[in-house]
């Protein structure tokens, strides 16, 4: 019987090196490629950042003034005046901002080719100098979000932005924040007319205290903060931080039963797989 022979010698497997058609420029895609990137939902939220809070002109790019109307915005509603310490520490977050988002990348990003297209001088094919894309926005905030995992891991300049919406919000410095400061937050600072507020308020308070169980005090607010930059699925609390999404946001694959949860110990039905139930809900 004859007998195939197969030659595994390293010569042959050079065949295989990418070959570009002679009508075809060969493109280095993987040099194209960004290091990290951010979910749709993410992505969604920081655009909504973007183009309702800082794109005034809509023209897809941005600069130190629109962060200085966004903050100056914050402090007008908190009425906080120039020489108070929130005043102070919202100038030095501000100045964080700018040096994150229009500043210069650093080195070890700033000369990767996906990084100098969208963040570079040149960027759009614009003088981008002291200015921002969309596309850079996104492409930064994907590199910053990549390194945390938790709120502890984020720079300071983002803890301290939490701190300052929840105060901003709960201007009254009642410790937490009701129905009605989220909705005037959502009128004077987000922009949003009374007809739109009456729409979601309901949904966007019930997403931030899990329908009412939660008082949303800053413990509760960090932990929506963080679901606003992190949460990579619709549903979350973080959706309602800043500016509520657009569209009808889908219903949960499953609602959340929390009467367990204040039931006494003794009246709580252990779980067993095998056991037969007229149980409707697990605690997990």
């Amino acid at each position: 019987m004859p007998v195939l022979v197969y030659n595994m010698a390293p010569q042959f497997e050079s065949t295989w090196v990418n070959r570009c058609s002679e009508d075809l420029e060969c493109l280095e895609l993987e040099e194209e490629q960004p290091l990290a990137q951010l979910s749709s939902v993410q992505t969604d939220k920081l655009t909504l950042f973007f183009t309702e809070l800082l794109d005034h002109d809509r023209d897809d790019v941005i600069c130190d003034q629109d962060f200085d109307l966004f903050f100056e915005r914050l402090a007008h509603f908190a009425d906080w005046s120039p020489n108070s310490s929130e005043f102070h520490i919202l100038l030095e977050v501000k100045q964080e901002f700018i040096q994150y988002f229009i500043n210069p990348l650093p080195s070890k990003w700033a000369e990767l080719p996906y990084y100098k297209r969208v963040c570079g001088p040149e960027a759009s094919g614009i003088k981008m100098a002291g200015r921002t894309t969309l596309e850079g926005w996104l492409a930064r905030w994907a590199l910053y979000l990549s390194q945390a995992k938790r709120f502890a891991d984020l720079p300071l300049y983002l803890q301290y932005l939490c701190k300052i919406l929840f105060h901003v919000v709960d201007r009254s410095a009642a410790g937490a924040i009701t129905k009605p400061a989220l909705g005037a937050f959502y009128r004077s600072v987000i922009g949003l007319n009374g007809p739109r507020v009456d729409e979601i308020i309901d949904t966007a308070y019930d997403r931030m205290t899990s329908n009412g169980f939660l008082i949303l005090d800053y413990g509760t607010y960090v932990h929506c903060f963080t679901n606003w930059l992190m949460g990579k699925n619709p549903n979350g609390p973080g959706q309602w931080v800043l500016v509520p999404p657009k569209d009808t946001l889908p219903q949960p694959p499953f609602p959340v039963d929390y009467s367990a949860l204040n039931t006494e110990p003794a009246k709580l039905e252990p779980y067993i797989p095998d056991k037969k139930t007229n149980r409707h809900s697990v605690i997990v």
